[in-house]
Order: structure tokens, then C-alpha cells, then sequence
């Protein structure tokens, strides 16, 4: 965070998120881009590859991982994150960035809140104050849509009210996070999660997770949800569904999309992204598509049209 941009290049860096040839789901490269800078802060897009980084803190920072797991180490203390977390940073310390995962990097927001600006927004409200001190909080769908509306088209030319007020709602919906006394990082639970994500599009039982982690399902499952505020199964899902956020603007076809992620079916995706969304995938595409990708769908689409006569025609070779 204070390092990185010494480390994976300087603000401003193009975007580019590679793709896994064994799964074809994006992983992250090692890119850094400034999204915005207001009267809120600095907001930035920040991805990394497995490398350990380390350095020291200046600032108050809000971080919303949307890809990938890491551990950030900071005052005798580590948290494992991952896009169902949230991380709040304070200054004055080291810290250290690493990844549990060979060869798996992460990617997220970082909002390097200005002074006056966090003022205004913990007046009054010890409990907001508290984040600092916790260092991570759950995350929430709500958070992760507007992160992804902040991420925007890279090609797209964003509006600086919009981006403002954007990265206001971002901070006031992550100091909304359910709170509480930090608790130790669970072992077991350290181990499941790691799991969750090297076998993320995979079906896997309870039996299976807890004979990974070396302990029973009854205490796996009271030791996660005492973690982590929900259990196994939903954790998995909310993993898959910011995958998905992530991929449908992109994706030919959705059904190809939900079974790379997982799930059993187009209609099994669809009943869970409506659930954590109240709209459906295909209306999120339709939404966030990028414009030549839109383009190059509507071409392969008239290439199969039906003619009056019902006979298919193929679309007209482009110049």
C-alpha cells in the first residue's frame, strides 16, 4: 500500500486483468491506477501478484478486496482477506502484505480517506471509530456493487461528482459493517478459507472441507460461523457471486459463465444473484457491458439470425 506503487508501477498504470488458462477466470497481474482524486481522498485500483510486500502506513486507508486472498500484517496483528472482508488501516504502523496461495494474487480499492473527510464521517459514532481498531469488519453485496461501479469501464470517461459521491457511499456502506471485539484468527477457519479459494468452481461436502482442515464438521462449522457471521455454504456463494461481478460484463454467455463458477445451472446462478441482488445476471450485463463487447455479441447474434423465409443468414464481413 505505501510501497506498492514503487513496487507494481506508477498510479495511473492501464488495467489489465489476466486470465487463467486452467479456469479461464481472471486472476490478478500487478497494476496500479488511480480511479479518482477529490475532496474525498485518493481512490485507487490496486492488484498484486503472490509477492510478499511490506512498508509503512501513513494514512488512514479503507481497502475492499474484489479478488483474490491475502494476509495484511500490521502491529503485532494479521487478517486474512478476501472480497467477503473489509480492511481498515491505520497509520503510524508497518505492515506487510502476503498471500497464502501459490502463484494466487489479489486485487482491490484502496481509498486513502482525507482528514476531513474521516472526521466528518466518525463524529459522533464511536462504533465507526472501532473499525480502525478491529482492522477488518464482513463486507456485503451492497459494498461490492458500489465497488464495482467505482472500477466503471476503464475506457470510459467517469464524472467527477459521480466519483465522489460514489466513494462516499462506499465508506459510509463499509462503516455499516457489523462490529463487535476483534476475536483471534482461527486456524481451522484460516485453513477453510484457503480452500474455498484454490477450489473455488468446485462442488465440495462438509466432510471434504473439514478432513482438509484436520477437524470435525461440528467444530468447523460452529468455529466458521463464529468467524466469519455466516456459514460455510454462504461464504462459498458471496466468493462466487464477486467472481461473477466481476466476469459478466465480459462474459459471451452466461450459462457458460455459471458453470465455470460452479454453480449447477444457469437458473441455479440466476436464482442466487437475484437473491443477494433483487435483479438477475443477464440485466447486470446488460447494464455494465463494455461497448465492444456489445458490439461484438450483437454481430454474433445476426450472424444466427433467422430471414423472413426463416433460413439463417450470416452477418456481413466487417471492413
Amino acid at each position: 500500500m505505501g510501497v506498492l506503487s514503487e513496487l507494481i508501477g506508477p498510479p495511473g498504470a492501464t488495467a489489465c486483468h489476466p486470465v487463467d488458462p486452467d479456469t479461464g477466470l481472471l486472476i490478478p497481474g500487478n497494476y496500479r491506477r488511480t480511479l479518482h482524486a477529490g475532496c474525498v481522498g485518493l481512490v485507487e485500483d490496486v492488484a498484486m501478484s503472490s509477492r510478499t510486500v511490506s512498508g509503512y502506513e501513513t494514512r488512514h486507508q479503507l481497502v475492499v478486496p474484489y479478488l483474490g486472498l491475502f494476509i495484511y500484517s500490521a502491529g503485532g496483528r494479521s487478517w486474512l482477506l478476501d472480497s467477503n472482508r473489509i480492511l481498515f488501516v491505520q497509520p503510524g504502523r508497518e505492515f506487510q502484505d502476503s498471500h497464502p496461495l501459490p502463484g494466487k494474487g489479489h486485487a482491490g480499492i484502496i481509498i486513502n480517506i482525507a482528514d476531513t473527510m474521516l472526521d466528518e464521517l466518525l463524529a459522533g459514532q464511536p462504533e465507526r471509530r472501532s473499525a480502525f481498531a478491529e482492522g477488518a469488519r464482513p463486507g456485503s453485496p451492497a459494498l461490492l456493487l458500489l465497488v464495482h461501479r467505482l472500477l466503471g469501464d476503464p475506457g470510459r470517461h467517469c464524472d467527477p461528482l459521480r466519483q465522489d459521491e460514489l466513494t462516499i457511499e462506499v465508506m459510509r456502506e463499509s462503516f455499516r459493517a457489523p462490529h463487535g471485539l476483534p476475536s483471534p484468527r482461527s486456524s481451522a477457519v484460516d485453513r477453510a478459507k484457503q480452500l474455498l479459494h484454490a477450489r473455488a468452481c468446485e462442488p465440495l461436502s462438509l466432510a471434504e472441507i473439514a478432513a482438509e482442515t484436520g477437524v470435525s464438521a461440528i467444530y468447523l462449522t460452529s468455529e466458521f460461523k463464529r468467524a466469519e457471521g455466516v456459514p460455510l455454504y454462504r461464504y462459498q456463494m458471496q466468493l462466487r457471486i464477486a467472481q461473477a461481478l466481476l466476469q459478466l460484463p465480459h462474459a459471451q454467455s452466461i450459462t457458460r459463465l455459471a458453470l465455470d463458477l460452479g454453480f449447477s445451472s444457469h437458473s441455479h446462478f440466476t436464482a442466487a444473484f437475484r437473491s443477494f441482488f433483487g435483479f438477475t445476471p443477464s440485466s447486470y450485463r446488460t447494464r455494465h457491458e463494455p461497448l465492444h463487447a456489445r458490439k461484438q455479441r450483437a454481430s454474433r447474434l445476426m450472424s444466427i439470425a433467422p430471414d423472413q423465409d426463416g433460413a439463417r443468414r450470416q452477418a456481413p464481413s466487417q471492413p
